[in-house]
């Protein structure tokens, strides 16, 4: 059996960003590599590791407990014989995760101009309506050793960068590959990019969404919510498989109950990305008498001392980004506007 702290992805592991790279997105930037692996091997639970230690805590399947079962099924080997490879020094890049470029047609209420070139659009900045990772990068990948490959945006189907690295996998005769592409689903590919899609065996799509209905629209404003339930059925026509990765934030955190249910419902696997950065979106950014309402909501934690003022960056931002985009999030989300309206109108 593997320790209750091994993860694959410090070994097996290369997540590509445009401006930088590590083994594991949810690791602090100034991670100690070698100290999680000899953590790892000595069956400790390293300290750099805590945003999955805190969901294990709560409850909830981590990313750590996600991908060393992903990586038992991509790799086809048991997850014990994987651990003592890796403790042996047997370890190489054999998933990937790749970030092409912030090419995209969303400004996504927890994002930013250095992940959506709509932002950059929306906010002037010159030098962020577009930004790559150098190609030469793919070209030092060892493409047929590749089990898994996660590409992600920007928004992928509006990039000509995804289609470039999908051939560098058909190129290496690698159509065996399990490939999840993450997508807001506002576009279905189609033409020659749907061949080359339906080239691939084992096509996953993972579906960015935040909420149901107008809960959707304000937090991916402006996708559609009616075309995006229309794309997942085309999607689900021709692929291996559907997931759904949800970005827990203040803004959403109290609709995320009925967020679940609806995945449930219509047989949507899912997992989160909880939001640290920026502090003032964390799911916990509330004061007291508002956190008091919601008592068993597992992602809103203790209350610190922080909370509040970052609620007010917060609300803050809110505003300034209704103001850019010529909305207003009560008319997306009264329920979470009726708990802010006594702070929000003060401001």
């Amino acid at each position: 059996m593997p320790n209750d702290y091994f993860c694959v992805l410090p070994f097996f592991n290369r997540e590509i960003f445009i401006n930088n790279e590590t083994p594991c997105c949810l690791l602090p930037k100034n991670h100690n590599i070698d100290e999680v692996r000899r953590d790892m091997s000595n069956g400790v639970r390293s300290h750099w590791c805590q945003k999955c230690w805190k969901l294990e805590d709560a409850g909830i399947e981590s990313d750590r407990q996600i991908k060393n079962k992903s990586y038992d099924f991509f790799a086809d080997e048991n997850i014990s014989d994987v651990e003592q490879k890796a403790i042996s020094g047997d370890h190489s890049v054999r998933m990937l995760k790749i970030t092409t470029t912030n090419l995209c047609n969303a400004t996504c209420a927890t994002c930013g101009s250095n992940a959506s070139s709509a932002w950059g659009a929306l906010e002037k900045k010159s030098g962020q309506r577009y930004i790559k990772t150098d190609k030469t990068v793919y070209d030092a990948i060892e493409w047929d050793k590749i089990i898994f490959l996660n590409l992600m945006g920007g928004e992928p189907f509006y990039e000509t960068e995804t289609w470039y690295v999908l051939e560098k996998l058909l190129s290496a005769n690698n159509t065996d590959c399990f490939i999840s592409i993450t997508t807001n689903g506002s576009i279905v590919p189609s033409g020659s990019k749907l061949d080359i899609l339906k080239r691939f065996k084992k096509l996953s799509i993972n579906f960015s969404i935040d909420g149901t209905g107008s809960v959707f629209e304000y937090m991916r404003y402006p996708l559609s919510w009616t075309k995006t339930l229309e794309n997942i059925d085309s999607f689900r026509n021709f692929v291996y498989n559907t997931s759904v990765s949800c970005t827990v934030s203040n803004l959403n955190v109290m609709y995320i109950e009925e967020t679940l249910a609806w995945f449930k419902q219509i047989n949507l696997p899912n997992g989160f990305n909880v939001v640290s950065s920026p502090t003032y979106f964390a799911p916990s950014a509330f004061p007291k008498e508002i956190k008091l309402l919601y008592p068993d909501n597992i992602f809103i934690q203790d209350h610190k001392p922080d909370d509040e003022l970052q609620f007010y960056l917060m609300l803050a931002e809110v505003k300034r980004q209704d103001a850019l985009k010529g909305i207003d999030i009560k008319n997306y989300m009264p329920e979470f506007y009726k708990h802010i309206e006594p702070y929000y109108v003060e401001m």
